[in-house]
């Protein structure tokens, strides 16, 4: 650039550049010239082309002169342009807050909950979905996160005590909401507890009730077979030994001790481990699986990856469903006259993968295994846990007290 040169208004100097062009002119960058604490300071204002005149930074060179004589802020260039800054910001954060009053629940799912859903099984994604459309946000979906409280949460319970949901059902939704709102937390935009903490739920008996015959599991063991070895192995540990199906996921080889007949379990669900033992079935099973494994792989029953599973396969409940498991024994009628059996809706007589381990229980105890050694089986922590198999137990009670028949002399 050429030197600085006097313009018409004191103070105000500026260049012409001799490569930046302002239509076919020059283009020109003004500069002011002041005294700041004793001390002669220059600030570039900016250029012509920028809509920047003598004039302009004559304006800006009166109001720093003016605020350096009476003690305000700005008294320079760069203090004018923080100031700016500060202000910008500020309403940046304004604006921000004024989202975060009054981002809506469904606002926030779609924008922001939804995708971090990502790692989720997409069963489980649909179903939040499925939860979330047809309880959470008929009620609550158009209020601000901020105003959802206790009671309002309550509303979407009592709507759904209405319609004659489960406790099973009310706290899953509750669990979603809980999700949303943490997960709202995470990113500032709610504080304190979630408004579904304080919410209580009717208390009902969830346990499940439904066991496998030998012939149902038989059935279940072989149509496994055909469709899928791993779900096979996996259904057949669980019914001999009592896994749940995270325990069978988490085994490793190292865990599986041939001399002993024994297998150690890591609990998943109550950080209670114990040993499980093989029966002719399971050591047939596992041995063939090692003479397959490869050597770098560590679990016994590994995902795709080569890593541990994280659920079910949905080859077990497409199986059976295909059995008729879970039919129960009616029919609906459609549209077109065609008959479709209709499924058991009470969770606890349904035959999920748990009931594989519910039905090793079962088995034992009707084969009088006392419920002390079944409890330690299946890592129950307390006896109260096994307790609920002791219907099935053959007249075991009756036997024992009538035991005492004859105990004393007849009298005479």
């Amino acid at each position: 650039m050429a030197e600085a040169t006097k313009s018409n208004h004191p103070g105000v100097r500026y260049r012409d550049s001799k490569t930046r062009k302002n239509g076919i002119k020059p283009d020109r960058y003004f500069f002011i010239r002041y005294k700041l604490n004793g001390k002669d300071k220059e600030e570039g204002v900016g250029w012509a082309s920028e809509k920047v005149s003598a004039a302009t930074a004559a304006g800006l060179l009166a109001i720093i002169k003016h605020n350096i004589k009476t003690g305000k802020r700005p008294q320079s260039l760069a203090d004018m342009r923080q100031i700016e800054n500060e202000a910008r910001q500020a309403e940046e954060l304004e604006a921000q807050a004024a989202h975060r009053n009054h981002i809506t629940l469904a606002e926030f799912w779609d924008s922001d909950y939804l995708p971090s859903c990502v790692g989720k099984h997409p069963r489980t994604i649909t179903f939040e979905k499925s939860i979330a459309g047809k309880w959470i946000f008929p009620i609550i979906g158009t209020i601000s996160l901020q105003k959802i409280t206790t009671n309002k949460v309550e509303e979407v319970i009592l709507k759904a005590t209405e319609q004659g949901k489960s406790p099973a059902t009310m706290a899953k939704i509750l669990g979603i909401i809980s999700q949303v709102w943490n997960h709202a937390a995470s990113r500032g935009l709610v504080s304190g507890n979630s408004p579904t903490k304080r919410v209580k739920l009717p208390k009902r008996d969830n346990r499940r009730m439904r066991f496998l015959t030998p012939d149902e599991a038989c059935a279940l063991l072989s149509a496994l077979r055909g469709r899928s070895l791993d779900m096979h192995d996996m259904a057949l540990l669980s019914l001999f030994c009592g896994l749940r199906a995270g325990e069978v996921h988490a085994l490793t080889w190292s865990d599986i001790d041939f001399i002993n007949g024994t297998i150690y379990i890591r609990d998943t669900k109550n950080s209670k481990n114990r040993h499980a033992f093989m029966g002719v079935e399971v050591r047939r099973m596992l041995l063939g699986r090692l003479a397959k494994s490869e050597s770098k792989l560590q679990y016994v029953f590994p995902g795709k990856d080569g890593l541990a599973r994280k659920w079910v396969s949905d080859t077990f409940e497409r199986t059976v469903r295909d059995l008729g498991l879970n039919n129960s024994g009616e029919l609906r009628i459609l549209a077109d006259g065609t008959q479709v059996p209709i499924e058991i809706s009470d969770s606890r007589q349904r035959v999920v993968f748990h009931s594989l381990r519910h039905t090793f229980a079962s088995w034992l105890v009707q084969k009088g295994t006392p419920l002390y050694t079944v409890a330690k089986l299946m890592g129950h922590r307390t006896l109260e846990m096994t307790e609920r198999y002791s219907h099935l137990a053959p007249d075991t009670l009756q036997r024992a007290a009538l035991s005492l028949e004859g105990v004393l002399p007849q009298s005479e």
